[in-house]
């Protein structure tokens, strides 16, 4: 009998508890640090370009607008950060949380119904502990 294995998602929920906002608080607080640092990265290549003088205007101009074009899209992912931290502070405990969601490998054999088979599947988590899987 013939099968083949195919990629599906599996959603990854969370059951909220104190831990689990505090650990997902303080993964988000360790992004909105590193996107912080991108931005004044690339501050500082600003800053550099124009004090180095060795570019024509038009290669100025066209670097200070992928510059500032970077700047504005780390801007908005630290925003986004910030929107996460409140939406998870506002979270109630013993709620469910869909936490992220992950690949999965699935065996389809002749005669499988296809469609149950790909369907998400779903674990529930607390405190990063496997609650239940739903296959």
């Amino acid at each position: 009998m013939s099968s083949i294995k195919l990629n599906r998602k599996v959603l990854v929920k969370s059951i909220v508890t104190e831990d689990f906002k505090n650990n997902f608080i303080a993964q988000l607080q360790q992004i909105r640090k590193e996107i912080e640092a991108n931005i004044e990265k690339v501050k500082a290549e600003e800053s550099r370009l124009l004090i180095s003088g060795n570019l024509g205007p038009n290669e100025l101009n066209a670097f200070r607008a992928r510059l500032s074009k970077e700047r504005e899209s780390q801007e908005i992912a630290k925003q986004e950060v910030d929107e996460k931290v409140k939406e998870i502070e506002k979270l109630e405990t013993g709620s469910v949380y869909p936490y992220t969601s992950l690949d999965s490998m699935v065996e389809i054999k002749e005669g499988d119904n296809l469609f149950e088979k790909i369907n998400q599947g779903e674990i529930l988590l607390r405190d990063g502990i496997v609650i239940s899987i739903k296959d």
